[in-house]
């Protein structure tokens, strides 16, 4: 259940219900057509409401959306460390730490990230239902971004299908790139006969990944990447694709990363808008500096 409230003020006074619902909450007219239904679903000063009423200065309006069904998590919930960068009634963003997976897979059903959030979502009663937006490879760290209710869920997926919703990906590339930037557009299906990996393939689901230079060294460079896709390794598969594969990437490279343990691919920034009251959200990981971009890269 979801409850949406608001005051009303000047620029609202004398507005229908309907448009303010619309205009200022951003509900869709379905949203609408089913909260009128509901026994409370949409009030004034505690009072059930006509969706034609114009209410004045200093009335509170409260909206209750319901549910479209009741939701039962299938992520058993698992105590454990989870790094919360930031929180509010609609969403939970977490710092994923690289090394463990972001939902329960074969030989790891208690010990993935979404274990942890179902944990911690059910201990502040919410229920323990993961609605994980989008995803990161096992050995991938950075931000993940979780929606507390369908609702929520579901305005955030419009985002990401209309670009409002971005991730912005942090990666050392062995060698030197001989662009600064580019835009590499290169199919990737999966390598036959091998569950994990990847390949660019003309058959492929289409992908693309925007990259720009940020800086360099001796033997590797620092890359900033944006996915326009997300595909599965779609970052590395790319990277390794124009020659300059990932520093410890075990399946597109050597494996060996000299800077530091661990594949050298970071979510650092997450930028979108709160889905009920469209505010942005700009947020950075907290593993940016313990990463390593500033110390090697002075």
């Amino acid at each position: 259940m979801k409850i949406l409230k608001l005051e009303i003020d000047k620029k609202l006074a004398g507005k229908s219900l309907e448009k303010i619902l619309r205009e200022n909450l951003g509900l869709s007219r379905r949203e609408v057509s089913r909260a009128k239904f509901q026994p409370k679903g949409i009030c004034i000063d505690g009072k059930r409401q006509r969706i034609t009423y114009r209410p004045s200065v200093g009335q509170n309006l409260e909206v209750c959306l319901a549910e479209m069904q009741e939701e039962k998590s299938r992520v058993k919930p698992c105590a454990g460390k989870l790094e919360i960068l930031y929180e509010d009634r609609d969403l939970l963003v977490v710092e994923k730490p690289g090394g463990i997976l972001c939902h329960p897979g074969r030989g790891h059903y208690e010990d993935s990230l979404g274990n942890r959030v179902a944990d911690y979502l059910q201990k502040q009663g919410e229920g323990g239902v993961v609605r994980a937006v989008g995803r990161l490879d096992k050995d991938t760290a950075g931000l993940m971004v979780y929606a507390k209710n369908q609702m929520a869920a579901a305005r955030l997926s419009a985002q990401k299908q209309d670009g409002r919703f971005q991730k912005i990906y942090y990666a050392l590339a062995k060698g030197k790139l001989e662009q600064r930037e580019g835009d590499i557009t290169a199919s990737i299906a999966l390598m036959p006969g091998d569950k994990l990996k990847m390949q660019i393939h003309p058959q492929g689901k289409t992908a693309c990944t925007r990259y720009e230079v940020m800086k360099e060294r001796e033997n590797c460079t620092l890359v900033k990447c944006r996915i326009f896709t997300g595909r599965t390794h779609q970052i590395r598969v790319h990277m390794a694709g124009i020659g300059h594969p990932l520093l410890g990437d075990v399946l597109y490279g050597d494996g060996q990363n000299p800077v530091f343990d661990g594949l050298a691919l970071y979510a650092g920034k997450a930028e979108f808008y709160q889905p009920f009251t469209q505010e942005k959200i700009v947020l950075w990981g907290r593993d940016v500096k313990r990463w390593g971009i500033q110390r090697y890269f002075r």
